[in-house]
């Protein structure tokens, strides 16, 4: 089941107190996902996915543009909250962006949903990916037809693709979950949040699926989190096992797993989709 809002604070908030480094940014999150909450809540029953099925990404088949109206009324405070809580530079980022004209929010929209804006151009990226979110997981939940709270898709393509199967971006996190006598691989997709099916042992980035080209890099004081690298196209991705720690809630323990992102970079690695504070 898909981690709610709600369950998203309590665990920054836990970790923010367990992991005093990374406690500024655990408090951030939390302001976020419950602003993310809010609009989630505004946005139910007023935007619906087109139903266009010839597009490889369903989700691609609608645009924001299609909800101008209602996604302009909730973003100014949405840069009012990053501009009062968030870190400098994206606070000073969020107050330029409240005295552009909307169209401008809408074009930084647009990039950002036909992947033409990505997590490493800087703090821009931010607004568009983390303030989506919401939006593109109501229009995901209703084309799978789950409410949101499905297991990861299984079957097909998807398996082994990289990106994800509704709307095309890139994984966020890696998730491992008991079944049967092993454990089930699954991503979860950094823009509309599905998860899907993918195989234990291959690279996310390029496939690569030999167990000796790929990497993993760890730390005692988080037994539950790993990085998974690969020696050949030098792309991580973090991967949680939730039989470890059921605890755990995937997008706000890459947040709170911090070093093991510096000890990656360190070994010449690169992640494959950014967090929302750019790690």
């Amino acid at each position: 089941m898909k981690p709610g809002w709600d369950e998203r604070v309590r665990r920054a908030e836990a970790l923010g107190q367990r992991y005093p480094f990374a406690a500024e940014v655990l408090r951030f999150y939390a302001r976020l996902a419950g602003f993310q909450k809010r609009l989630e809540e505004a946005l139910r029953g007023l935007v619906q996915p087109s139903r266009e099925t010839h597009h490889p990404y369903p989700l691609q088949g609608s645009s924001p543009s299609e909800h101008r109206s209602v996604l302009i009324r909730h973003f100014p405070s949405f840069l009012e909250m990053v501009q009062e809580v968030g870190p400098r530079e994206l606070a000073a980022a969020a107050e330029a962006l409240r005295a552009d004209p909307p169209d401008r929010w809408e074009a930084l929209w647009e990039a950002y949903w036909r992947g033409e804006l990505h997590s490493r151009e800087g703090t821009v990226a931010f607004f568009p990916k983390a303030y989506l979110q919401p939006y593109a997981a109501l229009l995901a939940a209703a084309l799978r037809g789950d409410g949101g709270q499905e297991g990861p898709l299984a079957g097909g393509h998807a398996e082994t693709s990289g990106l994800c199967p509704l709307c095309g971006a890139l994984p966020q996190v890696s998730v491992l979950r008991e079944e049967g006598h092993g454990a089930a691989r699954s991503l979860v997709c950094s823009r509309c949040e599905t998860e899907w099916r993918y195989q234990r042992v291959r690279c996310v980035s390029c496939g690569q699926a030999q167990f000796d080209r790929l990497v993993y890099l760890s730390a005692e004081d988080w037994p539950h989190v790993r990085v998974s690298a690969c020696q050949d196209c030098r792309a991580y991705v973090k991967e949680v096992d939730l039989s470890k720690d059921g605890l755990a809630v995937p997008v706000v323990d890459d947040l709170a797993t911090i070093p093991l992102d510096l000890v990656a970079v360190e070994e010449g690695y690169r992640k494959v989709e950014l967090n929302l504070i750019g790690l």
